[in-house]
């Protein structure tokens, strides 16, 4: 890796910046510059927590890279290319603009209904692209949600992401390890490692409880007591601890929190049915947003585009 004009040059082409945007488990993203495109780019360099290579983590990484960038979708991040700089693997992604949806939430202290449903069906999008692929994406959660200023949604991290009936990517961790986030973990995965599409559709359900309550649907001390509560104990009702949320809305995420799997919505295409009539009456998020008076090329296309078969 040689120096550039703003920093390190990687590959004799992408120009990174003076420090990284973010530090993860797995590893680090930097902001870059593609000097042959002239575009900017976001850089993921694989970390080795302990200093040493780990075979297991380089295979999920690559695999990330070919998972992400085979799903044609505007929610997905584009992936521009891929290789290795001093024998660590990096992606060259497309540069993401906005705020986690755990921030946001956090802000805000919790959605208006307006905008949890935006974002969940945004997702759903995602999601039925996703799984009509036979991915399933394993650890959805708002950290990996980004609300950006033109409105739109990105959904992060295929690291975890599995392709159902493919054994060649089935086995992407260690053994007796159970990937995911087990707040947002549906019971059979934490009981058998288990995950389909309706694993999905349960971390989806927690992360709309989230997004509406400000709250986690379980919480405890340690990841088994977590673990616990997510297999056998019932959320409490949207409803209830938000008694101005349409009951139609708490009747969703009461559905995708079901504890098996057979008895949640049938895919993210009859979530989004659910979901799309409460698409309106957004408040403002102030530095959030870009103001409505910007044109969005993303609103005018996804306008003209739903009024095809109206």
């Amino acid at each position: 890796m040689t120096e550039g004009h703003g920093g390190r040059l990687l590959d004799g082409r992408y120009e990174l910046g003076t420090a990284p945007l973010a530090r993860g488990g797995m590893g680090q993203v930097w902001v870059g510059h593609d000097t042959r495109l002239d575009r900017e780019v976001a850089v993921k360099f694989l970390h080795f927590p302990d200093g040493v290579e780990d075979t297991d983590m380089v295979r999920r990484f690559r695999r990330e890279a070919r998972i992400t960038a085979g799903l044609q979708h505007p929610g997905v991040p584009a992936v521009f290319d891929t290789g290795t700089e001093d024998g660590l693997p990096y992606l060259v992604m497309q540069r993401i603009h906005g705020i986690g949806v755990h921030d946001l939430v956090a802000e805000q202290e919790w959605l208006s209904v307006g905008w949890a449903a935006c974002v969940a069906a945004q997702v759903c999008s995602v999601l039925s692209v996703a799984h009509r692929a036979r991915l399933v994406h394993r650890d959805l959660k708002p950290g990996n949600l980004i609300l950006e200023p033109d409105g739109s949604v990105k959904v992060l991290d295929f690291g975890l992401a599995v392709a159902l009936g493919r054994p060649d990517m089935s086995q992407i961790t260690r053994t007796g390890h159970t990937p995911g986030t087990p707040a947002y973990m549906a019971p059979e995965q934490l009981l058998s490692g288990e995950s389909t599409a309706h694993s999905d559709l349960y971390a989806l359900g927690c992360v709309l409880h989230e997004m509406l309550t400000g709250q986690r649907v379980f919480s405890a001390q340690t990841s088994f007591g977590l673990a616990s509560k997510q297999v056998n104990e019932a959320p409490q009702g949207i409803c209830e601890l938000r008694p101005e949320v349409p009951r139609e809305i708490g009747d969703v995420v009461a559905a995708l929190l079901e504890k098996k799997p057979e008895d949640r919505p049938r895919d993210a295409n009859e979530v989004y049915g659910r979901l799309i009539g409460f698409v309106t009456d957004f408040e403002p998020l102030p530095g959030v947003l870009h103001p409505p008076s910007l044109p969005s090329p993303h609103r005018m296309y996804g306008t003209a585009l739903g009024r095809v078969f109206a």
